[in-house]
């Protein structure tokens, strides 16, 4: 998979939620094909405007990125998580987490960091009917990457309708909050560790656009303190890139990045 095919892929969504810029109520899926499947239609209906992080692990898999383990977050660390602003960025640290080791066909850490995300999604009171039995759709489905793939999806898409219709949009944006700087960070150190790293340099580069997105979707529900709170917590990574303006990151301009992404990342994952 080459440079531009790769740069709109990135994790920046999460696995238990999806976030969308803006929400559409529940009558454009009623007037859809029938014959659409169930993904096409919540695409269209909540505008998604991010990829999952199943697509993304996809794309760092098809890259030939190495699959390293010890960037996840730990399992351990889930009763650490004490407010609903650290259990909704940490529901998507574990979502990258969890697509990551799926789609590396890690077996024993998907089960693991799905756990850990149930938790999480059953201290956030984030209930729906397809969550309810997310746990044992992944695990009867462990061995079949491609219907992980799609069951993730499902999840994305029915828990962030949820949020949106029971008055919980700030969650969805910490969890997209916790969600991208994991991925960027997994890129990161992709990128240190890979002698080769061109491809991966690009990807991160391209996050600028991404980085402007969340902030302005933060802003937009900058009344919840957790938001405005997290949306500061990103400050430094914006600083990092003010004199990125293409694809080309210079030394200088990786090293400023890197070193912020690993600092927020620390931050949030304590």
């Amino acid at each position: 998979m080459n440079a531009k095919m790769l740069k709109g892929l990135f994790f920046v969504a999460v696995v238990a939620l999806s976030v969308a810029a803006s929400s559409c109520g529940n009558k454009k899926a009623e007037n859809k094909d029938k014959t659409l499947n169930k993904d096409e239609v919540v695409k269209d209906v909540i505008k998604y405007p991010i990829p999952t992080p199943a697509e993304i692990a996809k794309a760092l898999n098809d890259a030939k990125a190495p699959f390293i383990f010890s960037l996840c977050n730990p399992v351990e660390k889930v009763d650490l998580y004490i407010t609903d602003r650290d259990k909704a960025l940490n529901l998507g640290v574990y979502g990258a987490n969890l697509s990551y080791s799926s789609t590396y066909g890690m077996k024993q850490e998907t089960l693991n960091y799905l756990k850990v995300s149930k938790v999480l999604i059953d201290e956030l009171q984030i209930s729906t009917r397809f969550n309810a039995a997310f746990a044992e759709r992944v695990e009867r489905n462990i061995d079949n990457k491609d219907s992980l793939t799609v069951i993730i999806s499902n999840s994305f898409f029915d828990t962030y309708a949820f949020l949106q219709n029971n008055g919980k949009d700030y969650l969805s944006i910490l969890v997209m909050t916790g969600s991208w700087v994991e991925g960027l960070y997994t890129t990161v150190q992709i990128a240190i560790s890979t002698p080769k790293n061109g491809v991966f340099l690009k990807v991160i580069a391209n996050q600028k656009r991404t980085l402007d997105k969340l902030l302005e979707l933060m802003d937009q529900n900058k009344e919840s303190k957790n938001v405005e709170d997290s949306m500061s917590l990103l400050f430094p990574i914006k600083k990092a890139y003010e004199t990125v303006n293409d694809e080309n990151l210079t030394k200088e301009q990786f090293e400023a990045i890197a070193s912020a992404v690993i600092r927020v990342r620390q931050s949030i994952v304590m």
